[in-house]
């Protein structure tokens, strides 16, 4: 990994002065013929793209390009033995290089003293240092195990340059995937990179997490970020909904994060990327080959998944006594409750044994499992070609029973040097995932995990005699119309198929030396299969129009093709080693096609018969549907350069897709279609390379600031247009309309302003970024109110704005930097302040299950917004002096009383209704980021990475279901505490059926702090002492994840995100929660 960064980052000073630019731009290209952007673009047609060769130094011999030049000497040091570097290379590029002798001296030909000397060796990080005047430099170098270094080469959409020489604002991460045991690339980069807010959706096997750089953009479209993966823009949305309840399939899970070989975070304005740049970009680079001796590196790891800490609900005899108040408020006498089977106390009594089991429900549904994973990499090649192949294997069980995820993925990618001016490279990878899933969060009927904190704790999950005898089978469901949890986990199947095709190929033809053609061409397919049986047996019954659903099967298969092809004109030039001039035209292009098909049944003759053919035809469903769009982009970017001091960075785009509405009101209009034009300026200043910072004891200062507009295309494939679906009737089939049209709907804009600064000290040791942005985005989709008659209640509309600001700032140490002992230390932090600027009526709530979220224009997105609790009423007295009323549905008014919530009465009519709700919480941190710590004694290393979130708030939606009191289900143990008698002092109501009051309605009760400090992975590893001239290496690991979580959140865990709706964030479903796991690895290089 080291090694690769040194070489790739002496390839990018290259590429930036010499013109060669885009560092393995794995894509290929074919044109379409669009008349829609400039014909140049057009006549690339017969261009091909390239994936560049790691150059190699030509030789140690100087090289003279004038006939000035001056002698500067040095010497070069290792910083942590402080012993010279021999064999260092010390080089001014494109003019002279020299090698360090014994003693790390050089002296090396420069055209000024004001030159640029790129100094590298082997083992060692590449540095930059501006000789500012001076004749003679000493420089200690950091060892290649320090990869946060401020000269390290970063992948941007115009190809690999060093970072002190890029105005755009990015976040990296060197990928030692290896050691990171993690299922999908998203969850991977939580706590890696400032302004990158990563959630976790929850614990099951494969769900990745939820992106969201610099917080939310949009309402209504996509707040991910663009993904790109060797230079492909790689769509990893989920279209359509799972019929397994409260899943959600993740693309990125057919991606192996050992696979990955480095992810730059693009932050700011990204319009190099159009109306698909809104958001930012990830751009994800995938192994590749770096030398052409053949390597063989194995790796595998097994390891166990910790169920997770049980949630205190009541037991049996806390149950029992809940249940008789709750049938006490719903009517029934002492008498009645006490005839009831489950209240009888007699052992005599034949039910007696049915009712008195003490059963923890959560032990029957949760349970510790295991995880494996195999990885075979193999490298080489020789000077024609070299590739790379890997094959990997996982197999992780979940924590919820009879739940696992099981991925077979290869990948082959491949450089080749066809000629000495036409090259290319190909990127194929395929993958297998399969899924044995169950319903989850609030599907009350079918989710183990909300099953077995309902469920009754006297039952047990199989059937028994009179006298407590129990038999191997399930009982059914229970008195109170409950499923049995087991009965889901032993006999329901949900389980999903997932195939993947992801390849590109790229060519690159240099015309001249100054100028080539590059293209990409490329193509994805996804394919994924669900299937769902809900058996008869022990669960509880659905009821539908016209039957009753006794068992349910259903059956749904999506597929997305693309077909995505960039091509572009490069020329690069250096102009009397001062100035350095690189631009690019091209033209992008993207089509894409979603097929859904789905079907639905009911009732086979037994629950052997699992599928849809076996069920009732006339309950039968079936449907689908098709979506197809297509986007095309001509973009051009020129960079400059001056001195290497000064750096200026523009980039246009100009946009045409097929979501756009034919009337949208900006952007050029051609063909009778609506292109908007999207510009991006950035600028750097390297204040290090000044002469007045020649007695500086700073190594770098860099000052940037970048403005742009990027845009949002994701409106809906058909939202601007009228659309129609057919429907039966009365046995006959006809159209109706669907939505209405909206020709004037565009996309989104965002306008970006951001001003950073870099620095470097104490010989690199020390990394300081620090960036402020200002992001506003305009023409943002909103719906607007209509009329009655026009059939429609809304419409989407381009009427609101939002904006956002904030800080990001990250620091980087070599604190320790010894022989034999290293200590590397790592910290970022991201505030973010979103506010909505404009929206219809200057605000709207939204309904998201049993939230209320309030947007209004100068607040946060997405607020709670609802009731205030401030106790529980101990008197009657005390409730007849409030005087609080709740008008019912009938006109008629009841009062609060003793163990009622005393709700305040904000607009002071003692009515407690929806004029009185508030503000009650807000979903968004005020601060988020990660610490990482490595220490290396000799041959150990200890790694660590924790993550944190400060100030979000919580609605747990799991706690107000186990705590409402309003039915027959179990409940939390803190029920325990509710109001039961006269004078009583507590915070907990009393127990009602129906809940008349509304003492469980969505108030300040339900909100929590939701912040939390994690310990997300810690690993230690030992580099075994190898002598043999096979095995190259040989490490051993042990990896533990989510060990520890500072929080002081009552749910499972404090860390979900059920959607990537910003309406949805911070409500605690009761999704299956992140566990704790503990691996053992090795890896074997030959």
């Amino acid at each position: 990994m080291q090694t690769r960064n040194k070489n790739l980052a002496s390839q990018a000073c290259r590429e930036q002065t010499s013109g060669l630019t885009g560092v393995h731009t794995h894509n290929l290209l074919k044109p379409f013929r669009m008349k829609l952007i400039i014909a140049s673009a057009l006549a690339l047609a017969t261009g091909t793209l390239a994936a560049q060769q790691v150059s190699t130094a030509d030789s140690a011999a100087v090289k003279t390009v004038s006939g000035k030049e001056v002698l500067v000497s040095g010497k070069i040091t290792d910083a942590a033995t402080k012993k010279a570097v021999a064999g260092a290379r010390v080089e001014v590029l494109d003019f002279s290089a020299a090698i360090t002798d014994a003693d790390g001296k050089f002296s090396v030909k420069v055209p000024s003293y004001n030159a640029l000397l790129v100094i590298s060796g082997e083992g060692f990080n590449t540095v930059h240092v501006s000789l500012r005047g001076r004749r003679s430099v000493e420089v200690a170098l950091l060892d290649d195990s320090y990869d946060e270094s401020m000269y390290e080469p970063v992948v941007t959409p115009t190809g690999v340059k060093t970072k002190d020489n890029v105005a755009a604002s990015i976040g990296q991460y060197n990928v030692t995937g290896w050691k990171n045991i993690t299922e999908t690339p998203d969850a991977l980069l939580q706590g890696r990179i400032a302004g990158l807010n990563v959630i976790r959706r929850n614990g099951t096997p494969g769900a990745g997490a939820n992106l969201f750089l610099r917080g939310f953009n949009s309402l209504y479209a996509t707040n991910r970020p663009l993904i790109v993966i060797d230079n492909m823009i790689y769509d990893a949305n989920d279209y359509g909904q799972s019929i397994i309840a409260n899943n959600s399939t993740n693309p990125l899970s057919l991606l192996d994060v050992k696979d990955i070989d480095n992810v730059t975070v693009l932050r700011d304005a990204s319009s190099v990327y159009g109306t698909k740049g809104a958001n930012g970009a990830i751009i994800i680079t995938t192994l590749r080959a770096r030398e052409q001796a053949t390597k063989i590196d194995f790796g595998a790891y097994a390891g166990f998944n910790a169920a997770p800490a049980r949630i205190p609900v009541m037991d049996a005899a806390g149950y029992r006594t809940y249940l008789s108040d709750i049938l006490q408020s719903k009517g029934m006498s002492s008498a009645d409750i006490a005839s009831q089977p489950y209240m009888n106390d007699d052992p005599a009594n034949p039910l007696y044994a049915s009712y008195h089991f003490n059963t923890d429900w959560q032990k029957k549904v949760l349970a510790n499992s295991k995880t494996n994973n195999l990885f075979l990499k193999v490298t080489g090649g020789d000077n024609i070609a070299t590739y790379g192949l890997s094959v990997g294997y996982m197999k992780t069980d979940g924590v919820v029973k009879s739940t696992d995820l099981t991925r077979y993925n290869m990948r082959f990618n491949a450089d080749f040097n066809f000629a000495r001016k036409f090259t290319g490279a190909v990127n194929i990878s395929m993958s297998s995932l399969q899924q044995n899933l169950k319903d989850q969060g609030l599907a009350e009927k079918t989710a183990p995990l909300y099953l077995a904190l309902t469920k009754a704790p006297f039952l047990h999950d199989r059937e028994v005699n009179s006298k407590g005898v129990e038999s191997p089978n399930l009982s059914d469901v229970d008195i109170f119309d409950v499923t049995n949890p087991s009965s889901i986990i032993d006999k329901m199947q949900a389980y999903n198929k997932y195939y993947s095709f992801f390849g590109s190929f790229d060519f690159k033809y240099d015309i001249s030396k100054y100028l080539s053609a590059k293209t990409i061409f490329g193509i994805t397919f996804n394919k994924l299969r669900e299937n769902v049986f809900v058996p008869d047996a022990g669960v509880a019954k659905d009821t539908l129009s016209n039957a009753v659903a006794y068992n349910r099967m259903a059956t749904q298969t999506k597929r997305l093709f693309t077909v995505y092809n960039d091509t572009r004109l490069e020329y690069a030039k250096t102009f009397n080693l001062k100035h350095s001039l690189a631009a690019r035209l091209g033209l992008r292009y993207q089509t894409n096609k979603a097929q859904q098909v789905f079907g639905l049944g009911y009732n086979s003759a037994t629950d052997e018969l699992v599928s849809i053919q076996n069920g009732v035809a006339a309950l039968r469903q079936v449907g689908g549907g098709i979506g197809n769009w297509n986007w095309i982009n001509g973009y051009f970017n020129a960079d400059y350069g001056y001195l290497n001091k000064y750096f200026v960075s523009l980039n246009v785009a100009m946009d045409g897709s097929s979501r756009f509405g034919k009337e949208a009101k900006n952007g050029v209009s051609l063909n009778g279609y609506k292109f908007p034009v999207l510009p991006s300026i950035s600028a750097a200043w390297l204040i290090s390379s000044e002469n007045f910072m020649a007695g500086s004891s700073i190594n770098l200062l860099k000052l940037r600031a970048s403005y742009g507009i990027s845009g949002n295309d994701d409106i809906g494939n058909y939202a601007a247009r009228q659309t129609y679906t057919s429907q039966n009737f009365l046995g006959m089939q006809g159209l109706v309309r669907t939505g209405i049209a909206n020709p004037a709907l565009q996309w989104e804009t965002v306008t970006r302003l951001n001003g950073g600064v870099d620095l470097s000290f104490l010989h690199d040791r020390i990394g300081i970024t620090l960036d402020v942005y200002k992001d506003k985005t305009s023409n943002m989709l909103v719906y607007q109110d209509l009329i009655s008659a026009s059939g429609f209640s809304s419409v989407l509309t381009n009427d609101g704005a939002m904006e956002n600001t904030g800080v990001e700032a990250t620091v980087n140490a070599r604190v320790i930097n010894m022989p034999n002992v290293k200590w590397d230390l790592g910290v970022n932090v991201s505030a973010n302040k979103n506010k909505i600027v404009r929206v219809p009526n200057g605000s709207f709530t939204t309904q998201y299950l049993d939230a209320t979220v309030l947007t209004a224009e100068g607040n946060p997105a997405n607020l709670f917004y609802g009731y205030v609790a401030n106790g529980v009423f101990a008197t009657s007295a005390e409730a007849a002096a409030a005087g609080l009323m709740k008008k019912n549905a009938d006109g008629s008014y009841s009062q609060f009383g003793a163990g009622d919530v005393r709700f305040a009465d904000l607009n002071g009519d003692k009515i407690i209704d929806e004029r009185d709700r508030q503000v009650i919480g807000d979903p968004n941190p005020n601060f988020t980021g990660g610490i990482t710590n490595r220490v290396s004694y000799k041959s150990f290393e200890l790694s660590a990475l924790v993550t944190f979130s400060q100030g979000n708030d919580i609605y747990n939606l799991l706690r107000y279901r186990l705590e409402a009191m309003s039915g027959l289900q179990n409940g939390l143990e803190s029920v325990k505490n509710r109001w039961r008698s006269e004078g009583q002092v507590t915070n907990m109501p009393k127990a009602t059926w129906n809940d008349p009051m509304g003492n469980s309605r969505f108030s300040n009760r339900w909100i929590e702090d939701g912040s939390y400090a994690r310990l997300r992975t810690v690993t230690l590893q030992y580099h075994v002492p190898v002598k043999s001239n096979i095995v190259n290496y040989v490490t051993v690991y042990a990896t533990g994840n989510n060990l520890v979580t500072l929080t002081k959140y009552k749910g499972y865990d404090p860390e979900f995100s059920a959607s990537p709706s910003p309406f949805a964030q911070g409500i605690d479903t009761g999704l299956d929660p992140i566990y704790k796991s503990v691996t053992l690895g090795i890896r074997i290089g030959l």
